[in-house]
Parts: C-alpha cells; sequence; structure tokens
C-alpha cells in the first residue's frame, strides 16, 4: 500500500471567505505542494526531492508563524519579469527580535527567505529558498499555480492562526 506522508499542511480562508488547503506532501517517490479549495487537491509544483519538500515545509510553516515579514514583488510570479527581482518574495527573520526599528527585526540577524520565481527561458517558473544550498526546492506547473501558491501564503500570513509571539516556539 502507498501511503501519503504529509511534510505540513495549512487550512486558510483566501479572499471573498473561501476555505482553501495548502500541503507539502509525499508518495511513491514524488514530492508535491497541493491545494485544494474543493477537497479535489492538485498539485501546484513538484519538489525536486524529499529534503527540498521537507525545507519547503519548514520555510513556509515558519514565514506564515512569524509576526513580521517582508513582501517583495507585486500580485504574481510575473511581477518585476526583466528587473533584478522578478516574482515574490518572503523575507522573515530567524527569530523574534525585540527591537524598536523594522528593519532590525525582520532583517536583523539571520533571515529566512522563499522565493517564487519567473522563468527566464519560458520552461521553469521556481521556488527557491535563496539561502539554502541547493536553492531550488520546486518547479510549479504554470503561472496560474505559482499565482495560486502566492495568494495562499498571502492569506495565511494574514491568517492569525499561525502566528506566534515571543517566547513560543514554532
Amino acid at each position: 500500500m502507498n501511503r501519503i506522508e504529509i511534510y505540513g499542511r495549512w487550512p486558510t480562508t483566501l479572499p471573498g471567505e473561501r476555505p482553501a488547503q495548502l500541503a507539502v506532501a509525499a508518495k511513491d517517490g514524488r514530492y508535491a505542494l497541493l491545494y485544494t479549495e474543493t477537497g479535489d487537491w492538485e498539485a501546484l509544483a513538484f519538489a525536486y526531492d524529499e529534503e527540498a519538500a521537507r525545507r519547503a515545509a519548514r520555510l513556509i510553516g515558519h514565514i506564515v508563524a512569524m509576526p513580521e515579514h517582508a513582501r517583495i514583488g507585486g500580485e504574481g510570479v510575473e511581477s518585476g519579469a526583466g528587473t533584478d527581482h522578478p516574482g515574490v518574495e518572503w523575507v522573515t527573520p530567524d527569530e523574534i527580535l525585540d527591537d524598536p526599528n523594522a528593519a532590525v527585526r525582520i532583517a536583523g540577524h539571520s533571515m529566512r527567505r522563499l522565493w517564487v520565481l519567473p522563468s527566464t527561458d519560458g520552461d521553469v517558473l521556481g521556488l527557491l529558498d535563496p539561502d539554502g544550498e541547493p536553492s531550488d526546492l520546486a518547479e510549479f506547473g504554470s503561472v496560474a499555480a505559482a499565482d495560486t501558491f502566492i495568494a495562499v501564503i498571502d492569506a495565511l500570513i494574514r491568517d492569525p492562526r499561525y502566528t506566534v509571539e515571543a517566547g513560543e516556539s514554532h
């Protein structure tokens, strides 16, 4: 029997009061970032291997839990195409810092980053961990899939169920 192993799962509510879920899962040696609004799961992206899938799940869990973050980019994956920083990136501190300066709180000591990058060759839409080695985590199946992922991460960041306070572990 082939089991599905879930590395992370996050229900949330999208604009318009639409319930949705994001998950990172594995089955039969395939690793995927999955999404549903209806109960029928669809693969938004496929991770390169088990470690990439686990890193993606850890990064998503960390980023949505942090009370402060920076978001770089426009509405979708094709935002900023042709610039030095295309796509959408979320940046959070590695830990919660107590400092009156927001820039120090977000980027003070060390950061965690997750970046949805548009295609430079017309084929690959990537999910990157710019500080990890290797930085490539997954490939999205389409612009629509990457944009859906961006919308869900944005909703998760706004979702108070996932935010930790100083002193809590995550």
